[in-house]
């Protein structure tokens, strides 16, 4: 690749740059202005600020904080019990994706264990 085309490149790379700084500049405002008239809002109806007047809301509606709302699935522990009783449903004519709802486990799981990704167990 030539200096020139390098150059090129970076200039490119930089107009890019910019364009998403602007984007990102105006997004910023429009944030800081919602949260501005959010906050104002909330001391108008007697709340000390947003952040009270957002925990109020979440207690009202049923809204639970943060990594609460969605626990973390467990991962699967595939032994050569396991992987046996999956292949032989699937063989018995049960869908991958029945054998995979009805045990829990992921899709892409079941689909390596019939394909022999954990013949090796």
């Amino acid at each position: 690749m030539s200096v020139h085309s390098e150059l090129r490149e970076i200039e490119i790379a930089k107009k890019k740059l910019e364009a998403k700084q602007r984007r990102l500049e105006e997004k910023a405002k429009k944030d800081d202005a919602l949260k501005s008239s959010v906050e104002t809002f909330a001391r108008e109806n007697g709340y000390r600020d947003g952040k009270a007047l957002a925990k109020v809301l979440a207690d009202v509606y049923g809204v639970a904080g943060g990594a609460s709302l969605t626990p973390r699935r467990t991962r699967t522990q595939v032994t050569a019990e396991l992987r046996d009783s999956v292949k032989a449903e699937v063989a018995g004519g049960k869908s991958k994706n029945k054998v995979s709802k009805e045990r829990g486990i992921s899709y892409i799981v079941i689909d390596k264990m019939v394909k022999g990704g954990y013949d090796h167990l």
